[in-house]
């Protein structure tokens, strides 16, 4: 034989590295031999490829070798067969506690996603954390409000004073009706700055901003380019917008990917501001016409202080404000979706509350935390037939740590099969939940990296929470009465009887929230708010010619069904300064003779306008209670006040209307002025019907379309309108409900645990008590003292919690109910007949058992 060949170095050090040592010298010896023949007979190349496939083959010795070599991982695989087996032995028992642990799970992971999709609105642009809305503060006497906007000039002056502000745009919504083929539709569009693209990372699927200054040009999302037809080469490129009464043209010069939900900012048609300042000269050189927002991105390291500070001395150069303190700054643009102190509007929309976070938050964490305790409750009486294995484990040597180590695996078993089937529940509690907190989430979302990451989260969170209080009460049993056989724990069990009660405490508190929330629900959907919204339909229509003013309001009256017709503006605000200079706030609002009865309002002194009094339109103006109220006016009738808006002023009070909520019940009632005069546009349309009804509907379309095409009609229902203003309440109402039955669930889940534990300990005394004469209803009677305390205890606390959370969550509306005994009757009863029914299902089986069965062995 010639010289030996060498076989690959690598090839050796992966044998030598996965084979075990008491193997290494026998297999290597082998491998040479086998590299040195083959080399030999048939060629290096073979024998190399051959080594190697040995070499391969070798690594099942990689398993070997860390089994004899790390005992830890032998220990945890000794610990999950050992887990797996419990699991599978008590099915019955598993399978309701991992049901109801993975219901926890999922709620609380329900939450998390909400919760984490609510703080992470217009966090994920570049230059979130440096991007900032105007904003702006008031103060004259007292007085002083805080408002976010700005106006044109602002957005174009501040940038160019201001070097620190890298990138600027004004934010503007527009109306419009576009035409789609030969139909119109209305298209609310917004204006933006070139700056816009740079500071929200607009990603162009086709074209630029390049030539965005130019007014006739636009850009479009990718929905709405494929809602106008607009191919994504642009091969079509023309949109037609109705402005002014007028067909326009625009260019479509690029078309954009559609902005994420969860962002203030979801712009679908943009314009150039040049298009607006051309249609709105007059407002490009007013400092403080606030009717847009504006937004900055400063340089890094900018102080929003010093940016402020600057800000106002440039509109204080500009613009006198007598008596009013002015004041500017800056919003962060992450805290508008969450911010209820300044406005949306203008583009700003998906207003978060809250509100409602916090409660999904809680009701997420409770949840879980009944789950976990359930799962301990359930675990301690599981694991009592366990003691002898554990007593026997420790006489072998076992520590407590090791014992320990051994409960907390099985809990993270349960745990990790728990959050397995909260996937299955997530898919199909998820759409509804979507519903509750009116938001549109697919189920893909539970897999991207957020969520998983809030999963594992949840997964340890649970595994510490149901399984540290088991494990810790096992691994600490004394040895010699685990090997004597005696299972009971010892003790007053303190921890596993309050956990009972906290998960009572919990399910009264969220039953009385849920009540009160009803109730109050209830009542401000009922509340006399000063007019009647029953059969009334508000039809939105600007009218600036008051002969179509007149004559399509003729034209409604004349429909049959249609009983009275209105035509008024909003309710607008302003202030006025008295003879004596104090300046008053009040509400205003142009309307005409037949609003009052229309709206189903009640005059309480004074008369209606008059439209054959001349002086009705330019003198006269009818105020409501709160004016009184607020003017301390004595005899109203008759009294001149120093009110203006435009050419209308200095009017006589000839009326005074019942107090009316043209608010939510969320705001007091404001003083408010009335007027038929001046030069405010009406745009919104009350018709009174004695039946509403699909007929009724097309007749009043047929209406519109002869006054107002192509506009199409465009119509709300007044009760609807009602009910809108309370859709944070009713978003509040659904989430507890579902929360507060879930919660229900899991507490006769838990106490079912509880329950079952105690009786097994105590089924000898039972069986003795059978045996010397007791009857079924005195045992009953003993278990039910015994647990109803616990359960009054808990009552009593979630009743104290619940009463002062509520006082102060009531305490916002100016109109409210009170909690009442109505209501902590009711929560009392439901909590403690669920808790009877439950305890009663697990004391029926210590009824009937043959006490000879437990007494045999002694």
């Amino acid at each position: 034989m010639g010289s030996y060949k060498q076989p690959p170095y690598w090839a050796l050090k992966v044998l030598q590295k996965v084979c075990p040592p008491d193997l290494i010298e026998e297999v290597e010896g082998d491998l040479f031999e086998a590299y040195q023949w083959r080399s030999q007979e048939k060629g290096q190349a073979y024998a190399k490829r051959q080594y190697i496939w040995e070499v391969m083959r070798c690594l099942r010795y990689f398993r070997i070798k860390i089994k004899t070599q790390n005992s830890d991982i032998m220990l945890i695989q000794n610990y999950l067969k050992t887990g797996f087996r419990f699991l599978w032995k008590t099915k019955g028992y598993s399978i309701l506690n991992i049901l109801g642990l993975a219901l926890g799970i999922a709620i609380c992971w329900m939450s998390y996603i909400f919760v984490s999709d609510e703080y992470s609105y217009d966090s994920f642009y570049t230059n979130a954390d440096q991007t900032y809305r105007i904003k702006a503060f008031m103060s004259r006497g007292d007085a002083s409000k805080a408002f976010a906007g700005s106006s044109y000039i602002m957005g174009e002056e501040f940038p160019a004073q201001i070097p620190q502000i890298e990138y600027a745009s004004r934010y503007k919504s527009g109306y419009f009706l576009a035409k789609v083929g030969q139909e119109y539709i209305n298209q609310t569009t917004h204006y933006a700055d070139k700056g816009f693209f740079e500071m929200f990372d607009v990603s162009f699927l086709i074209g630029t901003a390049s030539d965005f200054s130019n007014p006739s040009n636009i850009v479009l999302s990718e929905s709405a380019a494929l809602r106008f037809n607009i191919p994504l080469d642009l091969s079509e490129n023309i949109v037609t917008l109705v402005g002014g009464g007028e067909e326009i043209s625009f260019q479509v010069t690029g078309i954009y990917e559609d902005f994420p939900t969860n962002t203030s900012i979801r712009p679908e048609f943009l314009m150039p501001f040049s298009y607006w300042a051309e249609n709105n000269q007059s407002r490009t050189t007013i400092w403080f016409d606030i009717n847009m927002n504006t937004f900055f991105t400063l340089a890094e390291g900018t102080s929003i202080e010093t940016i402020s500070t600057k800000m106002t001395e440039v509109l204080l150069a500009n613009d006198d404000f007598e008596n009013t303190e002015v004041a500017m700054g800056l919003q962060p643009l992450t805290e508008i979706h969450l911010d209820p102190n300044l406005g949306t509007g203008n583009g700003i929309n998906a207003r978060g509350d809250n509100e409602l976070i916090v409660i999904s938050m809680v009701i997420g964490l409770f949840c879980l935390l009944i789950a976990c305790v359930n799962y301990a409750n359930f675990a301690v009486g599981n694991y009592l037939v366990r003691i002898r294995e554990v007593s026997v484990r420790k006489v072998f040597g076992a520590e407590k740590s090791a014992v320990f180590k051994q409960f907390i695996t099985e809990a993270f078993i349960s745990a990790f099969i728990s959050l397995v089937l909260s996937v299955a529940l997530l898919y199909l509690l998820l759409p509804g939940f979507s519903e509750y907190a009116n938001k549109s989430y697919e189920f893909s979302s539970v897999f991207n990296l957020n969520t998983i990451l809030g999963g594992v989260v949840i997964l340890i969170t649970a595994t510490l929470l149901a399984g540290i209080y088991p494990a810790l009460l096992l691994s600490r049993f004394k040895t010699v009465n685990g090997l004597k056989g005696k299972s009971k724990l010892g003790g007053r069990n303190y921890l596993s009887r309050g956990l009972v009660t906290l998960q009572f405490c919990i399910a009264v508190f969220l039953i009385t929230g849920l009540l009160t929330l009803n109730k109050q629900l209830d009542y401000l959907l009922k509340y006399d708010i000063g007019y009647e919204g029953e059969n009334l339909i508000s039809v939105f229509r600007p009218m600036n010619d008051p002969q179509i003013h007149a004559t399509f309001k003729n034209e409604l009256l004349s429909i049959s069904g249609i009983e009275s017709v209105s035509i008024a503006s909003g309710f607008n605000g302003t202030d006025y300064v008295q003879d004596d200079g104090e300046r008053v706030q009040v509400r205003h609002a142009k309307i005409d003779e037949d609003y009052i009865s229309t709206m189903g309002m009640t005059l309480v002194a004074g008369r209606n306008f008059d439209p054959e009094i001349a002086l009705d339109y330019t003198k006269a103006c009818i105020v409501n209670e709160a004016f009184v109220k607020d003017r301390g006016l004595d005899n109203p009738i008759g009294t001149q006040i120093n009110f203006n808006y435009g050419e209308f002023e200095k009017p006589t009070i000839i009326g005074v209307v019942k107090n009316f909520n043209f608010q939510s019940l969320h705001l007091p009632v404001e003083p408010l002025v009335l007027y038929m005069g001046g030069y405010l546009n009406p745009y919104d349309t009350q018709i009174k019907a004695a039946d509403i009804n699909q007929e009724l509907i097309a007749a009043i379309e047929d209406v519109h379309r002869e006054f107002f095409s192509p506009y199409p009609l465009s119509y709300t229902f007044a009760e609807d309108d009602i009910a809108a203003q309370y859709e944070l309440e009713s978003n509040i109402q659904r989430i507890t409900q579902g929360g507060s039955i879930i919660a229900i669930v899991l507490s006769c889940i838990g106490l079912m645990g509880f329950v079952g534990t105690q009786i097994r300990q105590k089924l000898k005394e039972v069986s003795i008590r059978k045996v010397i004469g007791a009857e079924s209803r005195e045992i009953l009677t003993m278990f039910l003292k015994k647990y109803f305390a616990l359960l009054g205890i808990g009552v009593v606390i979630g009743l104290a919690a619940a009463f002062y959370l509520l006082q102060n969550w009531l305490s916002n509306y100016p109109q409210h109910v009170s909690i009442g005994a109505g209501i902590i009757i009711t929560s009392v009863l439901i909590t403690l007949a669920v808790a009877a029914i439950t305890i009663y299902s697990q004391l029926h089986r210590a009824m009937g058992l043959n006490p000879v069965k437990y007494l045999k062995e002694e």
